[in-house]
């Protein structure tokens, strides 16, 4: 991949972290049910925002290079079609979830805290290494790749026949005026609708174990084992607890 597309690419993840960060802390806090409503203090919808930027970066980076580079080496044996964007979507997510995971962990443990238990991001890296080491960077590495490997398959296939899509109505409209006319390339409205149902397709179809996920996560941090210590017993407690706490339609959703 060039170099402008990367770093087109990584700006507006790191854009879109930016501006929609406290809305993932909300989301955050009700996943956990550390807090239901919306209204926080106004530090508290930023808080974990270093952390995640700090990890967007190298990690998308790697995750669209490993899509592109292995849509690409698989053409051969795959073809262009359904199978490559599954297949790639889920060597993407395998690459960089090496480095999603930290975030996903140093994030939350921030997002959870009170602005009276604030502290700095660097702080709280140091405090989970010294306390947990370096596996507690990566609690729920496993059920992560299981949330996050289907969501980029979904996403990657999803966003792919919305282009293919709009390109053929695009050459279809083109070829009326002109009969020598092939595949046109895409409007930035085309390209924001792609994105904007593949994002709904891949996140209504994720968003279960997306919750166990952010459970498991921070099973451990102070906030989630003050409500429920028994969440640290494993993945299965977890979802008995959630179900139970919800029942099983709002935890669906």
């Amino acid at each position: 991949m060039d170099l402008a597309t990367i770093a087109a690419a990584v700006a507006g993840a790191v854009g879109s972290r930016v501006a929609f960060h406290p809305l993932d802390t909300i989301r955050t806090l009700q996943q956990t049910s550390v807090a239901t409503g919306y209204r926080l203090p106004f530090a508290q919808y930023w808080r974990g925002l270093p952390a995640a930027v700090g990890f967007t970066t190298p990690a998308f980076t790697i995750y669209l290079v490993s899509y592109r580079q292995a849509k690409k080496v698989l053409e051969p044996y795959l073809g262009v079609d359904t199978a490559n964007y599954v297949v790639s979507g889920a060597i993407a997510e395998l690459t960089s979830s090496v480095l999603w995971t930290p975030m996903e962990v140093v994030k939350g443990n921030m997002q959870l805290k009170s602005e009276s238990k604030a502290g700095g991001t660097w702080a709280m890296i140091k405090h989970m290494y010294q306390t947990q080491g370096l596996k507690g960077f990566y609690r729920g590495y496993w059920v992560g790749l299981a949330v996050f490997t289907p969501h980029s398959i979904v996403w990657w296939y999803t966003y792919e026949k919305m282009k293919t899509y709009f390109k053929s109505t695009n050459a279809l409209n083109a070829s009326i005026i002109d009969s020598t006319a092939t595949l046109q390339d895409l409007t930035a409205s085309q390209y924001a609708f792609a994105s904007a149902v593949s994002g709904t397709a891949s996140g209504t179809a994720s968003n279960f174990l997306d919750v166990l996920k952010t459970r498991q996560q921070l099973a451990i941090a102070e906030e989630v084992s003050r409500l429920r210590p028994d969440d640290q017993m494993g993945l299965w407690k977890v979802a008995k607890n959630l179900i139970s706490e919800v029942g099983i339609m709002r935890a669906m959703f």
